[in-house]
């Protein structure tokens, strides 16, 4: 058996189903206006606030992967029904989730004690070295959680199984989407920092006398408050419209691109060896 992988062909689909499924667009409004909320009342000074509605925003954001996913399924668009798998699929998204977390959990306290003993308790290298050779296997091993949860209806131990199975079985599926997604953000994020620039150029005018070490050390010391001071009331409203927008525009294309990716991790091509009458 071997497995292949078509990644234009992936990304054409993704493309047109951007275009041709307003659906798929429900998360990134929901995305886009939490952020804009969360921006503005950073920036207003409702930290506590901001945190609290960020927190549910990501508690709540399953059921909207349970609508994007079913609906790339089986292009259902009837509200009623949308509703009702985004409530039963739900659980099954983000209890797998909170296994494999606590599992990672569990995973980094234990390997950080051999650390500890070496003397190396302390070191942020060291502890930030252990995460990350922890989280990034984790993160790739499960990136069609939801996709699997919704689309073949396992159960808890089925899904994390499955999901190794995929993402083993076609690795580099699941390699170039976090190498095209991370293009795709670089570009996004660049185009957003370039549309809230240029519409608070005469906030900067200060700066254009400076060269550009001179910027970034005046900049690299701004705290919040000193944000807040330098872009006044229509910079931060500003601020949150553009933050908003890109994460708009990023998070229908990560989650219909990942779904792609999934429909092609399930993709066999078998070449038996052999003669054919």
């Amino acid at each position: 058996m071997k497995m292949s992988s078509d990644l234009p062909l992936t990304i054409r689909k993704t493309v047109r189903s951007l275009f041709n499924r307003p659906i798929v667009w429900i998360p990134g409004i929901f995305a886009g206006c939490i952020a804009s909320l969360v921006i503005w009342l950073e920036f207003t000074g409702g930290l506590f606030l901001a945190g609290k509605i960020a927190m549910l925003a990501v508690i709540a954001f399953p059921f909207f992967l349970s609508i994007l996913n079913y609906h790339l399924e089986t292009d259902e668009k009837n509200l009623k029904m949308l509703l009702t798998i985004a409530q039963r699929g739900y659980f099954p998204i983000i209890l797998p989730f909170i296994l494999l977390s606590g599992f990672v959990a569990v995973l980094v306290i234990l390997l950080s004690i051999p650390l500890s003993i070496m003397g190396y308790g302390n070191d942020t290298y060291a502890l930030t070295g252990l995460m990350l050779g922890i989280c990034i296997p984790a993160l790739l091993l499960s990136i069609y959680i939801d996709n699997i949860a919704v689309c073949e209806r396992t159960k808890i131990f089925e899904t994390l199984r499955r999901c190794l199975e995929l993402v083993t079985g076609k690795f580099f599926t699941a390699i170039w989407f976090f190498i095209i997604s991370g293009i795709v953000t670089f570009i996004v994020t660049f185009f957003g920092a370039f549309l809230w620039g240029a519409m608070l150029t005469d906030k900067f005018i200060s700066f254009t006398e400076m060269n550009l070490t001179m910027q970034q050390e005046v900049l690299s010391g701004y705290t919040l408050a000193d944000w807040q001071n330098l872009i006044g009331p229509e910079g931060t409203i500003v601020t949150a419209l553009v933050f908003g927008f890109v994460t708009f525009l990023l998070v229908p294309f990560l989650f219909t691109f990942k779904y792609e990716c999934y429909q092609d991790a399930t993709n066999e091509i078998w070449i038996v060896a052999g003669e054919f009458d």
